[in-house]
Order: C-alpha cells, then structure tokens, then sequence
C-alpha cells in the first residue's frame, strides 16, 4: 500500500482526537481531492481494516472503512450501493453522536449533504418505477433525525451545543423537501423550531442565516404569503456576500416576482448586475413601468420555460394587472377627466397591440377596482368609469394584495 494512504489514515486519527471538525468534513468528503487518490491506488475497504481499527477508535475507525466503500461503489457506477453505505454511515455517527458537541457539526453536516446527493443519483435507475424519489424520501428521513439530534442537544454548554448546527441542518432538509414538491413537510420543522429554545437567530453563522431565509422565503412564496416572502427574501439577499453572485441570482429568482406583484419594481441598475437576471426580468419590469401591456405579454411568452420551471409564473402573471394599471393611468394624464368611457380605455389597449371586446375591458376595469389599483366605480349602463377625485390611482406598493 502506498505511504500516502497510512499518512491520510494519521490524518483522519489526528483530526478526530483533536475535536477538528472541518477538517473531518474534508477528509470524508466524497468531492475532496483524497477521493482521487484512494481510487488511483486502488485502496479496498478489506485491505484497510488492520491499520484503520490500530490507528482510529470507534466509530472513526467504521466510518473510514464506510467511507472508502463508497467511493468504490460510486466509481463502479454502483450508486444504490453507495447510499446505502452513505446511509448506514451516517446512521452510526448519528448513534454515537451524544458523544460529541459542536466541533462535530461540519462533518456532520457534511455526510448528510453527501447522502442527499448520492439518494438523488440511485433515484434516477428508479426513473421507471412507481416511486422515482425512494432514496431521497428515506434520505429525507435520516437527515429528519440529524436535525432532531441538533434541536434537542440538552448540553447545559451553550457554547459547545449542537444547536449551532440546527439552522444548517434545516436548510438541507428544506432543499430535500422542495426537490421533493413536500413543502408541507416543512411545516414539522417550524413548528419544531418555534417550539425550541433554539438561540435568537441573528446569533448563528451569516450563512446559516441566509440559506434558512432563502428557503422559508420560497416557503412563504408558495403559499402565497408574499408580504412575509419579501421580508425574508430581502435579508436573505442583503446578508448573502456580493462574492458569491450564484447565490444572489438564486435569492433574486424569488425576490423579485414577490417585489414585482407587490408593485415594488426593482431599478434596472440592479438587474443590470445579472446578465441571466436582466435578460428575464428587465422587459417584465420595463413592460410595466411604461404600461406596455404587449410587451408584458411577449416577455411572458419568451421567459415562459424558465418562470414555470421555478414556480414563478403565475404570480409574474399576476403582475400584469399593474401594467393594465399603468396604462389606465396614462389615459387619465391625457383625457384629465373623472369621467372616462370605457371605449377610450378599450383604444388605448387595441393601440398597445391588444384585441379587445367591450366586455373584456370592463372586466379589466373591474378587476384594478376591485384589486385596488384604481379608486371609483363603473356605470355599466352608460359605460362609463367614474374615477375618485383624490388619488385615483394609489401607488401599486401601497396596496395589499387580494
């Protein structure tokens, strides 16, 4: 056996007696650089049993024989295999966890993020299958008990409490759970947070802080509770570093279809700051601003794939009220009248390129009066709109949505 091979076995034994969390993390990766190495010179689990149980203690010792299995499985293409190994390695740290405080938390973290990601590849052998997900619903389970093993640590040591890990720990299973479509499952997990005494959140790790945002933002997005969604959205997005751009765009694909339905249209320096981000959202935003009801329309159709994709459509499509809204504005401007026929509204949306009945454009109207974006009322019989005299067209973020 190669001396590099005894000298990463030293390595995982040093770092294991002297509590060095990342350094765990690292060593039993399956995206680390060591990878390469136990696959280049062939390194068996068998071969290694004798040096690893003289040189680690339990559950080390199990751990690193699991660990360098896995790797082989997964080089073979063997990927059911390798999260079953991943499984049960995870699971027997997770037995012998009450022996261990915060240090632990990186590696601990980081074995689960590996069995999320090899249950996602044997799931796609199960692609024709009745249930293509049953590797990552029993993985969501697993990392559902790491989690509980964090909330509830009752170490009177407030500084060494796993309960550092829990926000951490939580937003992987959130990401589990939405690649899933179980969002509802998310639920469990807040009402188990809110009834913890988990720290105030403000005091955990800058990045634990904006992936829980992230996902709660998303959370609330889908259930349509889009005041709540912006608010932790926007801290999401403004603790996120500006180093780390993917994440911002991540955070922005959320962000701003909530802000956009709220009327709160983003400036256009900020998307300039994304190409991917300006290419999809700065017509919609432009669309909107000039009352462009064709060219919300076309931005629409042409951002089609990749607003479905997300789960942003309907609620961008929501949205076109307000350039409806906008345009009856700007037939106000010229007409500067209260009394307004409704045959001058329909010319101005047949002038933007819309083909429109009569009845149509009543309903458009009805619907901004209803919504709230404009203030009077429709005499149906004279076709008419009686506008209010004061602020008949409140500014769109004023309004709570319906």
């Amino acid at each position: 056996m190669k001396s590099s091979i005894p000298v990463y076995l030293e390595t995982v034994a040093n770092a294991a007696a002297n509590c060095r969390g990342k350094q765990l993390a690292s060593l039993t990766s399956l995206s680390d650089s060591h990878v390469d190495n136990i696959l280049e010179h062939n390194v068996q689990p068998a071969g290694l049993v004798n040096i690893a149980r003289n040189k680690l203690s339990f559950p080390w010792d199990d751990i690193l024989l699991l660990h360098v299995g896995i790797i082989q499985d997964r080089d073979r293409g063997d990927y059911q295999q390798a999260y079953e190994d991943q499984k049960e390695l995870v699971q027997l740290f997770q037995r012998a966890i009450n022996s261990y405080d915060k240090w632990c938390l990186p590696f601990l973290y980081e074995i689960n993020k590996d069995l999320r990601d090899l249950a996602i590849q044997a799931d796609k052998d199960l692609a024709s299958e009745r249930n293509p997900n049953r590797y990552l619903e029993e993985a969501a389970n697993v990392i559902s008990k790491t989690f509980t093993y964090c909330i509830t640590d009752r170490s009177l040591d407030k500084i060494g409490t796993r309960k550092w890990g829990t926000y951490q720990i939580i937003s992987l299973l959130f990401k589990t759970y939405f690649k899933l479509k179980q969002q509802n499952l998310c639920r469990n997990v807040l009402r188990a947070v809110k009834a913890s005494d988990l720290f105030p959140l403000e005091r955990y790790p800058k990045a634990h802080r904006v992936a829980y945002r992230y996902y709660l933002g998303r959370l609330y997005f889908l259930e349509e509770q889009y005041i709540k969604a912006e608010q932790e959205l926007s801290l999401a997005f403004r603790e996120c570093s500006t180093r780390n751009a993917h994440n911002k765009r991540l955070i922005l694909h959320y962000l701003l279809p909530t802000r956009i339905y709220l009327g709160k249209l983003p400036t256009k320096r900020l998307l300039n700051r994304y190409k991917s981000i300006s290419s999809l959202y700065l017509p919609l935003v432009t669309a909107i601003r000039e009352g462009n009801v064709r060219a919300f329309d076309m931005a629409m159709e042409s951002g089609y794939t990749e607003l479905v994709n997300r789960g942003t459509f309907l609620t961008i499509e929501k949205s076109r009220s307000i350039a409806i809204r906008t345009l009856c504005r700007r037939v106000y401007a010229i007409v500067n009248s209260t009394r307004i026929s409704m045959d001058t509204f329909k010319q101005a949306l047949e002038f933007a390129g819309l083909e429109v009945d009569m009845e149509e454009v009543e309903c458009m109207l009805a619907v901004l009066i209803f919504k709230g974006y404009i203030k009077g009322y429709l005499s149906h019989e004279k076709q008419f709109v009686v506008l209010s005299a004061k602020d008949p067209f409140p500014v769109p973020s004023s309004i709570v949505p319906t």
